[in-house]
C-alpha cells in the first residue's frame, strides 16, 4: 500500500505522526526507536509498511552493503579508504521476524567466497542489522520475539543501547568483527495476546524504545467503509497527506528554555526510572518542530511526544501527576506568549487542528473532575482553566490513564 492510500482517522493519528517523525530522523541520521501497541486488525503493520513509499534518499559508498557514509566509511571493506565513489539510494527498510536466526540478523560466513575455486577467502556476509545501517528495521510481534528469542533481544539491545549502536559478528575461525550501526527500530505488537505486553516480558528492551505509541480501532462507520472499499473520493481530512519531511537540521533548532526547565524538573520531581524518557521527549519535540517549520520547539511540540515517551516507563497515577504539572506549565507559557511576538518559521508551516493533543485534554479533564467531584469540561489550550464546582476530593484513586482520542470525546 502507498502512503497516500492510507486512511487517516483518530485511532491511527498518533502512529502516523511518529512515522513522519521517524522518517525525518532517518533523513537527518538521528536514530529514534518507537513501539506501537494495539489490538489485532487495527492496521499497525499496514501503516508502517506503507511508509516505504516515503523513504528519503541518502548518499553511500558505491555498492556498499553496509551503507557506509562516503566521508566516514566504517565497514571491513571500506574502512580507512579515501576517494571512494558514491551513489544515491533510498534509506533501507528491512524486517526482522520473531523466527529469525542470529546469523541472518547479525551476519555469517560468506560460503560462496569461502569455497571459491579460484580465490577462496574467509569473508563475512552482513546480516539484516548491518545492511539496515542508516535506515529502518521493522520488528513485527516484538513481544513474541522477546519471549522466544532472548539471544536476538540481546542483539537488539546492543544496536539500540547507544546512538549509534553496535553489532558484533562472531564466527569460528574468524576474528570478531565489531562495527557501529545507526538504525531506527520500529516495532509493533498486540499486548492483549500471548505472551503479553513487552514491558512485562523484557522491561529492558521496552525501555530502549524512545516512544510507546498507541493505535485504536476506527470509531466512525464512514471511516470503516473507506478502509474496506479503498474509496478515492474521501474528504481531505480523512486521508493522510504527503507532507514534506521538513527543512533545516537539528543544529538550527533550539528548545524553549521553559520546556528544558520543565523536563529537568520532571525527571527529579517524579523520580523517573530512566533518563531515556527525558532524552526521547527532547529529541521528539525538536523533530516535531522541524515538521511544522519552526525554529524553536515549545510546549505544543513537547505535548505531542511526551505521552509516548513516558507511558511505558511510569505508572498511570504518576502520569496523571505529570499531566497536572504540564497543564500548569502551559498555562504559564500562555500568559508569557500574550506579550511575545510569534516565532519566525524556517519553512512552510503545516496546518494543525489547534489546541493540544486529545491525550492531554483528557488527562486535564480527569484531573479537573477529580478536584471538583463532577465531570467538568474538557481543558484545551484555548480554555485551560479548571471547572467551577465543589470542593477537592479527599480520596485519591488509581484511575486508568486516557490514552486515545476516542476516550476523550
Amino acid at each position: 500500500m502507498h502512503w497516500n492510500d492510507v486512511i487517516l482517522h483518530q485511532g491511527n493519528e498518533e502512529l502516523q505522526r511518529f512515522i513522519e517523525i521517524g522518517l525525518l530522523a532517518a533523513r537527518l541520521g538521528v536514530p529514534i526507536h518507537f513501539h506501537v501497541e494495539g489490538e489485532r486488525g487495527t492496521g499497525k503493520t499496514t501503516l508502517i509498511r506503507a511508509a516505504r513509499s516515503r523513504l528519503p534518499q541518502m548518499e553511500r559508498v558505491y555498492g556498499c552493503l553496509y551503507n557506509c557514509e562516503p566521508n566516514r566509511p566504517h565497514c571491513p571493506d571500506h574502512k580507512d579508504k579515501v576517494g571512494l565513489s558514491q551513489e544515491k539510494t533510498l534509506v533501507p527498510f528491512l524486517e526482522v521476524s520473531h523466527s529469525a536466526k542470529i546469523g541472518t540478523v547479525v551476519g555469517s560466513i560468506d560460503l560462496d567466497r569461502l569455497t571459491s575455486k579460484t580465490r577462496p577467502a574467509a569473508a563475512l556476509l552482513p546480516g539484516t542489522l548491518p545492511r539496515a545501517n542508516r535506515g529502518i528495521i521493522f520488528v513485527d510481534e516484538i513481544n513474541r520475539l522477546a519471549d522466544t528469542s532472548p539471544a536476538l533481544v540481546d542483539v537488539l539491545l546492543d544496536a539500540m543501547g547507544t546512538k549509534p549502536g553496535r553489532v558484533q559478528i562472531e564466527e569460528t575461525g574468524l576474528p570478531t568483527v565489531e562495527m557501529p550501526v545507526t538504525v531506527n527500530v520500529w516495532a509493533a505488537s498486540n499486548p492483549d495476546e500471548e505472551p503479553g505486553p513487552l514491558q512485562e516480558i523484557r522491561r529492558q528492551l521496552a525501555d530502549r524504545f524512545d516512544f510507546a505509541v498507541r493505535i485504536q480501532r476506527p470509531d466512525r462507520p464512514e471511516v470503516v467503509r473507506a478502509i474496506i472499499n479503498a474509496e478515492t473520493d474521501l474528504p481531505q481530512s480523512m486521508r493522510i497527506t504527503q507532507m514534506p519531511l521538513g527543512q533545516g537540521i537539528l543544529d538550527s533548532l533550539t528548545l524553549d528554555p521553559r520546556v528544558e526547565e520543565f523536563l529537568g524538573e520532571a525527571y527529579i520531581r517524579f523520580r523517573l526510572e530512566s533518563i531515556r524518557g527525558i532524552q526521547a521527549a527532547r529529541l521528539g519535540a525538536l523533530l516535531h518542530a522541524i515538521l511544522h517549520g519552526k525554529t524553536v520547539a515549545d510546549f505544543s511540540d513537547l505535548a505531542v511526544v511526551l505521552p509516548a515517551a513516558l507511558r511505558h516507563r511510569i505508572e498511570a497515577p504518576k502520569l496523571l501527576e505529570v499531566a497536572e504539572a504540564m497543564k500548569k506549565a502551559t498555562e504559564s507559557e500562555k500568559r508569557i506568549e500574550k506579550n511575545s511576538p510569534p516565532a519566525n518559521p524556517i519553512g512552510p508551516v503545516r496546518k494543525t487542528s489547534g489546541g493540544y493533543p486529545a491525550f492531554w485534554r483528557g488527562l486535564w479533564q480527569r484531573l479537573s473532575s477529580q478536584k471538583t467531584g463532577h465531570s467538568g469540561k474538557s481543558l484545551t489550550a484555548e480554555n485551560a482553566t479548571p471547572t467551577q464546582g465543589g470542593g477537592e476530593s479527599s480520596e485519591k484513586k488509581k484511575t486508568a490513564v486516557l490514552t486515545g482520542p476516542a476516550e476523550t470525546e
